[in-house]
């Protein structure tokens, strides 16, 4: 893997084989685990005295009573092994634990590589524990099992396993070495992003770079160039990363009107002025995307005339 991406850093050990025996609210109860709490939209709860100074931040751990009386109303998933420790992760709403809540994509370019590894893999988790609630078969409630890792349907005893949706996500380039930005209708005014689709069934991904090019800005690619892979649980995916150049030497981008609102090409010079200026926005720091255009960049993006730099 070519590109740092902050994400995918530091090991956490899944200790698969212990999925099945472990309980972790016993583990939490008996004090043996590292505990971190994280809620299902991506939040993670941070160490107060270091989230509000300019050091690496870090996963608030609980102990003790405080670590038990959280367990109530919470969920309680093994995460695996860091340091020794085993790692288990309650999922509550912010509103019911105070503290330094930040959410992942804004912090997780920030953390250590075993702190990004122990919050991507929860908040992941506590995403699909919060969307999947009844059977796919059958539509009866689910439990879940496997140390959080497994939800078994109460009827018919079907077993799902969380996973993540196939994507991709292209950094093009004219033969001037333009890069290629757009605008989704849904998004803030001014942000701007490379261009990324789910890939569809029977489709390979290369495939599915070039369709999603064509359908979001009517634009012809040359054969594209895998990169790198970053697991992204704010929507369950898995981030392809690619680069491509397009057929023609200086085509014009026809956005599609639907999902893109306008895209363009941008020389470094032309994305330095205009994310200076604040004429638009870049991705955040902790994702691929952020990533594959500060490697073509060649260093850290701009930042905006507030002088803060992107999350």
């Amino acid at each position: 893997m070519s590109l740092d991406l902050p994400l995918v850093r530091g090991h956490v050990d899944p200790a698969v084989a212990l999925r099945d025996s472990v309980a972790p609210a016993a583990l939490v109860r008996a004090g043996e685990a590292d505990v971190i709490v994280v809620d299902s939209s991506g939040f993670v709860l941070l160490d107060e005295a270091v989230a509000s100074s300019s050091d690496t931040p870090t996963l608030r751990r609980l102990s003790g009573d405080e670590a038990t009386r959280a367990l109530e109303g919470s969920t309680a998933s093994f995460i695996g092994v860091a340091g020794d420790r085993p790692i288990v992760a309650l999922e509550t709403s912010r509103d019911e634990a105070d503290g330094a809540w930040e959410h992942l994509r804004a912090v997780g370019w920030r953390l250590d590589g075993d702190e990004a590894a122990v919050a991507l893999t929860a908040v992941a988790l506590a995403g699909w524990h919060a969307t999947y609630h009844f059977c796919g078969r059958c539509g009866s409630p689910v439990s879940l099992e496997s140390g959080g890792w497994a939800a078994r349907c109460a009827a018919c005893d079907r077993v799902e396993y969380p996973r993540q949706d196939p994507a991709i996500i292209v950094l093009v380039q004219d033969h001037d070495g333009r890069v290629l930005l757009a605008h989704n209708a849904l998004w803030k005014p001014g942000f701007v992003s490379i261009i990324a689709g789910y890939v569809e069934a029977g489709e390979s991904p290369d495939v599915t770079v070039a369709r999603e090019v064509a359908e979001e800005v009517g634009i012809e690619i040359e054969t594209p160039t895998y990169v790198a892979t970053q697991p992204w649980p704010f929507g369950r995916s898995q981030m392809m990363g690619y680069r491509a150049r397009t057929r023609q030497p200086r085509p014009t981008p026809q956005a599609d009107g639907v999902e893109i609102e306008w895209a363009r090409f941008y020389s470094r010079e032309e994305l330095t002025r205009t994310l200076e200026s604040g004429e638009i926005s870049a991705p955040g720091r902790a994702s691929i995307a952020y990533a594959l255009l500060a490697d073509w960049y060649g260093t850290d993006l701009p930042s905006g005339p507030d002088g803060v730099g992107r999350n």
